[in-house]
């Protein structure tokens, strides 16, 4: 499994983007995530995941926080 950080995430709209280190940022939709706690996903969380490939680009999937 892949890790990075929240780079931003809205609730509101469904989706955001991790940071990986050394490449570019990962897209994020609220389908990929499998664990989020009580008060969500932050900026700067740490976290893990899979890289899935999809019509529009590459796209965060089980993620996960650390």
């Amino acid at each position: 499994m892949a890790e990075g950080r929240i780079k931003w995430y809205s609730e509101k709209k469904g989706y955001g983007f991790i940071e990986r280190d050394n490449d570019d940022d990962l897209f994020l939709h609220r389908s990929g995530i499998e664990e989020h706690g009580y008060f969500g996903l932050q900026k700067s969380d740490r976290v893990s995941f899979e890289i899935k490939e999809t019509p529009q680009g590459l796209q965060a999937v089980k993620v996960k926080p650390l």
